[in-house]
């Protein structure tokens, strides 16, 4: 037979020291939340840091790179510019020659046809 409030040499635990003691370790729990929190927190921020020191850095790379080729197009431009005019300036000086040799048998048919219609052939 058991008896209220007999002590049986077991500990009695009572209401208000189970009410402390769920005090005590839920302090504690929220306490290593927070900690355990604030450190992922911070790796997440040093990871994000560091992300984008990488992407700045790629973001730099690419940039130089564009810039370079854009240099070498504009190199590559005027170059076949200057080509081209030269091209332009030889096909000139050709066409006028073309022009004035055209003009120069022209003139010769002029004179053969002035000549063989005074003289016609019998």
């Amino acid at each position: 037979m058991h008896t209220e409030g007999v002590d049986d040499g077991v500990g009695l635990v009572i209401g208000p020291q189970i009410w402390t003691l769920l005090g005590v370790l839920s302090a504690i729990m929220f306490a290593a939340l927070g900690l355990s929190t604030r450190y992922v927190v911070a790796q997440l921020g040093a990871f994000a840091a560091r992300l984008d020191g990488r992407i700045d850095t790629l973001a730099a790379r690419t940039d130089a790179r564009f810039d370079a080729v854009d240099a070498r197009f504009e190199t590559l431009e005027k170059r076949l510019d200057a080509k081209i005019d030269h091209v332009g300036a030889v096909l000139g000086v050709r066409i006028d020659a073309v022009e004035h040799r055209l003009g120069t048998v022209e003139d010769d048919l002029k004179i053969l046809k002035a000549h063989l219609l005074r003289h016609p052939a019998a």
